[in-house]
């Protein structure tokens, strides 16, 4: 055994240490929004290392509790009685006088000089059968904070439903517990106290997960041997109690160095079931999240795809409109070799014919193609953007409905409602972001105007082509490329005529056919450049202007969801090392006194 001196001081050290430790997990769990409860347990935990040890008294009313702690201290300390005398919870210190006042609702603080209470207080809490729920609130608090608890049945009613119910609460912080069997004076016979002592023992290691120790009383025999003054009498009495065997067990128990033990052991039950709770939280979480992430990234590789596959279809169509201009030259190339020959002189001096035959061999419905082909093209723009926006109403409504509604109790279990009043803020958030999302999405494809959309994008399409060929910008597209090689026609037929006004035609035209060719050529082809990188250009922002909007759309989602992996893995992360310096501290509190 370690000297008292040694002890103080590594018992000084682990206080310290157990402090910093539940400072540090109450900020590793704060990103989590957690309970205030819990956040409270952690509070108390550390003040409570300050406190004496922390005994509590819990069971059904009349199963003797009252009287067991008076038979404890010997003295009346407490009021007995068959109906619920505990009415409120009674704290127990030691006191030079008897004292009682109300230290908060429902709970009574006394003092007592009796020997016991110096270095140990004691909790009587009402009967679990009597447990107003301001009563048990208060119960389940004093539980968490106790260093001990001793559970008392009585043995006319042993482990009733309400202890059943109760001692389940009690393994949850993994309390020490004894079992206490009282009132074993009632039973007739040996055999019957070995048949309770059986049906206690069996039940509390379903109960419990592993058999606690059980010792039968008679807190009544105790008290009166107490009370006895012939000592035969007295001993009689006592050993009839079995309630020295009780004693010899509890301060054999809680000798100095195993009530340090047991009093540094409580933080850590309390920490260690927070830090199980936050961490299963934090792991639903991220589970959460990075499906949520998966939402986000499927999202961004949809959008990716869908913009090569409209690249990719784009220059198929566009490569439409500039056949419709290569068609245009060669019958161009067609028109220049029958129309300027010298058979044809009658008819080139009449411009006005050869400017017609033009028009309708050469130009003809080029307009009203480039037209359809372009409105095709717009239309086609028109609705997959549409289909886009529908998509990703439908993926991300599915997303929400996994979150939020997949079976009852899912959404608790997954997002971690942990506040007693409601949902969490990240549930809160979650789903507010998810819903926005979807609602801006949905609305987007019921208010789309297919027609106005088609119009916009039709205007910016062709007044960008009309500022590139120098055209106005409201005349339709087809109209445009038609003007456009109209006049390069008509250049044509100028030289022409000048030509044969001169009357060196038979010398020169032969030449200049083959220089109108070559500018008719280059004017359609400078056409088809112009018009291509125009379209692609308009296309390219239209493009982007719809994927903008729906990447607009999810960024709030996005955020959230890139934000609280970070938050919520660094809370994780914390916590596990909070988790690690808990277990260093477990294992030198075992080692204290040995």
């Amino acid at each position: 055994m370690k000297s008292p001196d040694i002890l103080d001081d590594q018992e000084n050290k682990l206080r310290a240490a157990e402090r910093d430790a539940l400072r540090m997990l109450t900020t590793a769990i704060a990103p989590l929004e957690p309970d205030a409860a819990d956040v409270e347990s952690l509070h108390q935990a550390a003040a409570d290392l300050d406190e004496l040890f922390l005994l509590v008294i819990v069971g059904e009313f009349n199963s003797g509790k009252s009287t067991f702690i008076n038979a404890l201290l010997g003295a009346e300390v407490l009021p007995e009685g068959v109906t619920p005398t505990t009415a409120t919870i009674n704290l127990l210190r030691y006191g030079e006088t008897v004292t009682e006042h109300k230290s908060a609702d429902f709970v009574t603080e006394r003092t007592y000089p009796a020997d016991f209470l110096r270095e140990i207080s004691i909790v009587d809490t009402p009967g679990t059968n009597a447990i107003i729920r301001r009563h048990e609130e208060l119960t389940r608090t004093f539980v968490p904070r106790s260093d001990m608890v001793l559970f008392i049945t009585s043995a006319d009613r042993p482990f009733t439903e309400s202890e059943r119910s109760f001692m389940e609460t009690i393994k949850e912080w993994g309390k020490k517990i004894v079992l206490i069997l009282n009132k074993i004076d009632m039973l007739a016979s040996e055999e019957d106290l070995h048949r309770v002592m059986q049906f206690i023992g069996e039940n509390s290691v379903v109960l419990l997960g592993q058999k606690p120790e059980v010792f039968p009383v008679s807190a009544r025999l105790a008290k009166r041997a107490r009370a006895t003054e012939t000592f035969a009498e007295r001993e009689a009495l006592l050993k009839a109690s079995r309630m020295d065997v009780l004693e010899k067990h509890i301060f054999t128990t809680l000798d100095e160095a195993g009530r340090i033990r047991l009093k540094l052991s409580t933080p850590l039950g309390i920490a260690n079931r927070v830090l199980e709770r936050y961490k299963t939280i934090a792991h639903d979480r991220l589970d959460v999240l990075a499906e949520d992430f998966k939402t986000v990234q499927n999202i961004e590789d949809q959008l990716r795809i869908y913009g090569e596959d409209m690249r990719r279809e784009f220059q198929g169509r566009l490569a439409n409109i500039e056949n419709i201009v290569y068609e245009l030259k060669e019958r161009g190339d067609l028109f220049f070799n029958e129309t300027l020959r010298v058979g044809r002189i009658r008819d080139l001096l009449n411009a006005k014919k050869i400017e017609s035959e033009f028009q309708k061999t050469v130009v003809g419905d080029t307009a009203q193609r480039v037209d359809d082909a372009t409105n095709g093209l717009i239309d086609w723009m028109v609705d997959q953007d549409l289909r886009m926006w529908q998509s990703v109403t439908d993926y991300v409504n599915k997303r929400q409905a996994v979150g939020v509604g997949a079976a009852p109790g899912y959404s608790e279990k997954l997002i971690g409602n942990v506040g007693m009043s409601g949902v969490s803020g990240f549930a809160y958030n979650r789903d507010a972001l998810l819903r926005s999302v979807v609602k801006e999405a949905r609305h987007v494809v019921e208010t789309y105007d297919r027609e106005q959309e088609a119009t916009i994008i039709a205007q910016d399409m062709r007044n960008a082509v009309g500022v590139m060929l120098g055209a106005g910008g409201v005349a339709a597209l087809g109209v445009i490329v038609a003007a456009t090689v109209t006049v390069a026609f008509l250049d044509v037929t100028g030289i022409t005529a000048a030509i044969l006004a001169g009357a060196i035609g038979l010398f020169v035209l032969p030449f200049r056919k083959r220089k109108a060719q070559e500018e008719f050529r280059a004017r359609t082809q400078e056409l088809r450049d112009r018009l291509s990188s125009a379209m692609t250009a308009q296309f390219n922002e239209e493009l982007t202007r719809s994927m903008d909007r729906i990447h607009q759309a999810i960024a709030p989602y996005t955020r959230f969801v890139r934000l609280e992996q970070e938050r919520v893995s660094k809370a994780d992360s914390d916590m596990t090392d909070v988790g690690g310096r808990l277990n260093a501290l477990r294992q030198q509190i075992e080692s204290i006194g040995h």
